[in-house]
């Protein structure tokens, strides 16, 4: 596993093999994170849908697309719960 990906695991079951998983994004290199979202074509800001993997695997590899060598640290990967 890359050193400088972060995942939180999920906290009930300590499981990484179950759920759904999403990608975020630290904006500010602090606490603004945000969600990876689907591409669905359509210019609405309004109905964005997080996109998820089913594998942690997949989502991890997905993740470090989005790394920047000099901040690595601020992108993880998520358990995520869909309401």
């Amino acid at each position: 596993m890359n050193r400088h990906l972060r995942y939180l695991v999920n906290t009930v079951t300590n499981d990484i093999t179950q759920g759904k998983w999403a990608i975020m994004i630290c904006l500010d290199g602090k606490d603004d994170w945000i969600y990876v979202t689907e591409n669905t074509d359509k210019c609405d800001m309004w109905n964005l849908k997080v996109q998820t993997y089913e594998d942690v695997e997949e989502a991890m590899e997905v993740a470090k697309t989005f790394q920047h060598p000099d901040k690595p640290e601020n992108v993880m990967v998520v358990d995520y719960y869909e309401d």
